[in-house]
């Protein structure tokens, strides 16, 4: 078992990658280019961590990216989602969903405090075999999957203790 380390931000060659990867699905798709989906993956590709459709949206902004409606975001998330560029996860029942990046990153679980937020990513090959093992047993091919386990972190847990 071990604690997984955040992965340093894409270098412009990773993002450059990343944008092909993304092009490319787009041309399969027949759909035109766009230089706001282009902005909204570099933006999303570039944030460390856990982030919401809002804090994309304020990041756009900041870069100067007035011209991108919330819809639009909504819209091309999945897109971003489904060509393995990020990963959705309910890192927070309440908050909705919140995004990571996936490109050039290595697979992790994640164990989530309900009370605080905080958010430790992990990953213990015990658990990956044992998905592995479940799925065939019951004649699944898995393609991805996303393991959260919720809970009280140890400050949270000292906290309510103290009263």
């Amino acid at each position: 078992m071990r604690r997984v380390t955040e992965p340093p931000v894409l270098d412009e060659s990773g993002l450059d990658r990343a944008l092909d990867r993304l092009r490319q699905a787009v041309r399969r798709r027949g759909l035109k280019g766009s230089s706001v989906r282009d902005a909204i993956a570099r933006a999303a590709l570039q944030r460390r961590g856990h982030f919401s459709v809002d804090d994309l949206l304020k990041e756009l902004r900041e870069r100067g990216v007035t011209d991108v409606h919330t819809s639009t975001v909504y819209r091309v998330l999945p897109l971003l989602v489904e060509v393995g560029l990020l990963q959705m996860t309910l890192v927070s029942a309440g908050d909705g969903a919140r995004y990571e990046r996936a490109f050039e990153r290595e697979h992790h679980d994640h164990l989530i405090c309900t009370r605080c937020g905080k958010i430790v990513e992990f990953e213990v090959e015990a658990i990956e075999a044992l998905q592995r093992e479940v799925a065939e047993r019951f004649g699944f091919r898995l393609t991805d999957h996303v393991h959260e386990l919720l809970g009280t972190c140890k400050d949270c847990s000292a906290a309510a203790a103290r009263g």
